[in-house]
Formats: C-alpha cells, sequence, structure tokens
C-alpha cells in the first residue's frame, strides 16, 4: 500500500525532521510513505473574504496535487480540527479494513494554517483528529507517522504497543 502525506509548509525543525525521518523508515517494511509539501499561500490580512479567496485556492491546488495519486479506490483523510480522535485500536481497524479492501494508496492532507475549503472536505473520506488541542503543523506531521507506525505494529503482533 502507498501513503501519502499532503502539506502545506515545510517540515523546518531539525528534531522533527528527524523523528519523521525515522518513523517513515521503520514503517518502511509494511507501507511506503511519500511526503508532499506545498506552499501555502500567504495570507496579507485577516478579513474573511481574504481567508476564503486563499482557502479555495490552496484547495484548488491540493485536489490538483492528489488527483495525479490517488486513484478512484483510494482514501483521502483529512487532520482537521474537527476530525475524530480515536484511540489505536481504531487506526489499527482502518489499516486492516484498507488491507482488505486492497486499498491501493492513502493520502493524508494537513491544510494550511486556513484549514480546508468544503470541496477538499467534500472529496475526503473521512477526518481525523489528534485531540482538541491545538499541534503545530510540524507536530501534527510526526503524531501522524507515529500513529501509523504504531497501528501497522498492532495489525503485524509488532510488540511495539502495548495496550491495556
Amino acid at each position: 500500500m502507498k501513503l501519502y502525506l499532503f502539506a502545506f509548509g515545510k517540515l523546518k525543525n531539525p528534531g522533527l525532521r528527524d523523528a519523521a525521518d525515522y518513523y517513515k523508515k521503520i514503517l518502511r517494511p509494511w507501507a511506503d510513505l511519500q511526503e508532499v509539501e506545498l506552499k501555502p499561500i500567504p495570507v496579507p490580512d485577516k478579513s474573511p473574504a481574504t481567508r476564503a479567496q486563499i482557502q479555495e485556492k490552496e484547495s484548488v491546488l491540493l485536489l490538483e496535487k492528489l488527483s495525479g495519486v490517488v486513484s478512484p479506490r483510494g482514501r483521502i483523510l483529512l487532520l482537521d480540527e474537527t476530525g475524530k480522535a480515536s484511540p489505536t485500536s481504531e487506526w489499527a481497524n482502518h489499516v486492516r479494513s484498507w488491507e482488505s479492501e486492497s486499498v491501493p494508496e492513502v493520502a493524508f492532507c494537513i491544510g494550511s494554517s486556513l484549514g480546508f475549503a468544503r470541496s477538499v472536505r467534500e472529496r475526503a473520506r473521512g477526518a481525523f483528529s489528534f485531540g482538541p488541542q491545538t499541534l503545530s503543523h510540524e507536530l501534527a506531521r510526526v503524531v501522524l507517522f507515529e500513529q501509523l507506525y504504531r497501528s501497522w505494529s498492532v495489525v503485524r503482533g509488532h510488540p511495539y504497543h502495548n495496550e491495556g
């Protein structure tokens, strides 16, 4: 299975970059994970009209990139504050489901500071949250990679995850 992360902005923090690369490396025997970094559009002012215009432009860019790699049988999932926070066991159940359905690719998306436009939300098959707190986009990326590794380790019976 091919995994993608589409994220607005670069992962610049050296420590977080190292952590992200570590989880990508140890996940590799089970799933290939590719990062696609998109350049966020600068927000010149905080007016709702400006923010909506920028959000729409970013959605066009994101959907264009997604259409190039996600097939009709693939999944697009958003990491979003309005998404569902789930325990690791539920993440592992998603992995099992994707594998049993032979889903060819799963694309996780981290939006810019403006979030996602309706057009992206309508195309997505779901949204996940890491809880009610706000995480930086860089930290959310590392948390996602760790959670993906943890989920696959549960599915494969690897001792990384201890529950209960």
